[in-house]
């Protein structure tokens, strides 16, 4: 059954989008045979707002692995292009990995895509470089990690934002995401809802903070460290009771409840295993009743995340 659509930079795209930055910013290198099979479910299921950037890699000098597994996906399966709607985050200098606003420098970066990635293949919407635009590099613009005081200026300068990419998820859900979310709704842009699953926790994926590979983001992440695990297991253990009870699991009950904060939101949920990738996709068509959001409601009112979403170092790139 095809899920819903929304949308995004004037195409329509799944309410359940996908999140690639797992398929190569990780410790070990992932076969493209494996992520090839995870882009096509993710495609094939209706999830085809896909998030990418120049920097989800842990090549030396830079990290473009994301944006080359593209390159040879599209190489390989030139049926999926225009079938996907491509978000690419850039701004960064991608071998320092601090941001970059320099006109030249994110010319210089969407130059580099477009031969990485393949001349042939749209730059939907890309985050941040609005000049550019009028040059013909891209689309439409995003924004990441910005709050609704920053979208409402820059909305009020004439710039248009087509999408917002910020964490949304059943323990990353304070004022400032809610702000967005509010302001996201009243202005009909859709929201990019990354890390809908809690980079893992929320089902499960890790037992304790030893299962947790060296030099993974969850290695670096507060929420995953000591007793700050365990005390975050309590919000895991009601909501697996919830969606038992609905005959769903937790990761599908995670996505459902995402999208059931705004017609909106577009949780990108990201994943190595083509069958969950498909799984995952298939949660936009669960509806949650008003009872079982309000249960949820609940449980969030009285839980209190153990831990910061990210490490200090990282303070300067989230919600500005």
């Amino acid at each position: 059954m095809p899920i819903p659509t929304v949308s995004l930079a004037g195409n329509q795209v799944g309410r359940v989008g996908f999140g690639l930055m797992q398929l190569t910013w990780v410790p070990n290198g992932i076969p493209d045979e494996t992520t090839f099979a995870c882009l096509r479910a993710a495609a094939d299921a209706g999830a085809t707002a896909w998030s990418s950037a120049t920097f989800y890699g842990h090549s030396p000098g830079g990290g473009w692995d994301n944006i080359e597994l593209l390159g040879r996906f599209f190489k390989k399966h030139p049926e999926y292009i225009g079938k996907v709607t491509l978000v690419i985050k850039g701004g960064l200098d991608v071998a320092t990995r601090t941001p970059s606003n320099d006109l030249e420098a994110n010319r210089k970066l969407l130059a580099t895509i477009k031969e990485k990635m393949g001349a042939n293949v749209p730059i939907d919407v890309y985050l941040p470089a609005r000049i550019l635009r009028k040059e013909g590099l891209f689309t439409a613009l995003g924004a990441s990690e910005v709050s609704a005081k920053t979208l409402k200026a820059v909305t009020a300068a004439g710039i248009k934002i087509s999408v917002v990419e910020i964490e949304v998820s059943l323990w990353s859900y304070d004022k400032d995401i809610q702000d967005v979310i509010q302001w996201s709704t009243e202005t009909k842009t859709p929201i990019f809802a990354y890390s809908p699953l809690g980079r893992g926790f929320l089902t499960r994926k890790f037992k304790s903070p030893d299962d947790i590979p060296a030099g993974s983001l969850q290695s670096h992440s507060p929420r995953f460290q000591g007793q700050a695990f365990y005390d975050n297991l309590k919000l895991v253990d009601v909501l697996d009771e919830i969606a038992a009870k609905k005959g769903i699991n937790a990761a599908q009950l995670a996505i459902a409840w995402v999208l059931s904060l705004s017609p909106e939101t577009i949780p990108i949920p990201g994943s190595a295993n083509p069958e969950r990738t498909a799984q995952n996709s298939d949660a936009g068509n669960i509806v949650l009743t008003k009872e079982e959001i309000g249960e949820i409601d609940a449980i969030l009112s009285k839980f209190d995340p153990s831990g910061a979403r990210y490490p200090p170092a990282f303070a300067d790139m989230c919600m500005v």
